[in-house]
């Protein structure tokens, strides 16, 4: 059983911008490489026959790699590797978009993380592994006044070992349609990994932190936790979106302490490279810890599933360990 992290500081989260900006910064990139010449684009004899999928963010890589890792010609390739917390105001470079460019494949998360890279998809082959997943709405969070509360699906679900697994079915039903004559394999091995993560989830809800954690509420600085806590029988009593330049309201803050009060809680939960300014005031104003949590959208622990099972359990046990 991993240790918990206690009284972590993460780093705020140093992207910010508007979809305008974002759109003319990709416009940029793109004249960019074309500026660099077909060079980019040319495969030489020894990758010609290698199959290349760029895979956006590391919940998916992790899921690729361990699909086709082991399988010759055949590569996965993480887009995205920079340290961070989500991808709402997320601006692509130009390594990124090389990344993207050179790939027979791009391989997404799907249910809207991605809505940035439209401009770059397009024409492109994408596998989308949220295709047929069951998407839920955030708990009841706070955001920037002008914000409002969000509607829109969570796309967070590979929170959710379960789902995670129904993602890594739909990722070799991917790589099959895109390389028949390796179909069956791809099909085998994301059925290999599918049911290894859905033994996972099993067993940890059977641990003794798994146990301990039932029916606790708990509040978040980010909105992505709502299918980790359905996973795990929690309940988010609160989540706030902080972002820089758009901290927590005193309004916000004084609903917050309202609830860690009348709740009785013990601790307040940052994620990984996420703010923790809101959560550093309450924790002075009510006593309580500050604990971290991981979103799993970076690391460097490993290259297979074997990194988000560990990831996972780390956060159950955080969690127990936070409470007790």
């Amino acid at each position: 059983m991993m240790p918990p992290r206690g009284r972590e500081n993460a780093p705020s989260d140093p992207m910010e911008g508007s979809k305008p900006m974002r759109r003319i910064t990709i416009l940029l990139l793109l004249l960019a490489l074309l500026l660099t010449g077909c060079g980019s684009t040319t495969h030489t004899d020894e990758t010609a026959e290698t199959l290349t999928v760029a895979c956006t963010t590391y919940p998916v890589y992790l899921l690729a790699n361990s699909i086709v890792g082991e399988m010759e010609g055949v590569e996965a390739e993480l887009v995205i590797d920079q340290q961070v917390s989500c991808l709402h105001d997320y601006t692509l470079t130009v390594q990124d978009m090389k990344a993207v460019e050179r790939a027979d494949a791009v391989v997404i998360n799907g249910a809207g993380l991605e809505d940035f890279l439209d401009d770059v998809l397009e024409g492109r082959t994408v596998i989308d592994c949220s295709q047929d997943i069951d998407l839920l709405t955030g708990e009841e969070h706070y955001h920037d006044e002008d914000d409002g509360d969000s509607e829109e699906s969570d796309p967070h679900i590979w929170m959710d070992p379960e789902r995670y697994a129904q993602m890594a079915r739909n990722l070799a039903a991917g790589l099959a349609e895109l390389d028949p004559d390796r179909a069956e394999e791809y099909q085998t091995r994301g059925e290999t990994v599918a049911r290894e993560l859905e033994d996972f989830a099993d067993s940890l809800r059977a641990s003794d932190a798994g146990r301990a954690v039932r029916g606790l509420e708990i509040i978040t600085f980010h909105d992505g936790f709502t299918y980790f806590a359905e996973a795990f029988d929690l309940e988010i009593a609160a989540a706030i979106e902080e972002e820089e330049g758009a901290e927590a309201s005193a309004l916000e803050l004084k609903e917050i302490i309202s609830i860690v009060q009348a709740q009785d809680l013990p601790a307040v939960f940052v994620e990984v490279n996420g703010s923790d300014n809101a959560a550093g005031i309450i924790s002075r104003e009510c006593d309580v810890s500050v604990w971290t949590l991981s979103m799993i959208m970076s690391g460097d622990d490993g290259d297979t599933i074997q990194a988000y099972e560990d990831a996972i359990t780390e956060n159950l046990t955080t969690i127990w360990e936070a409470y007790q």
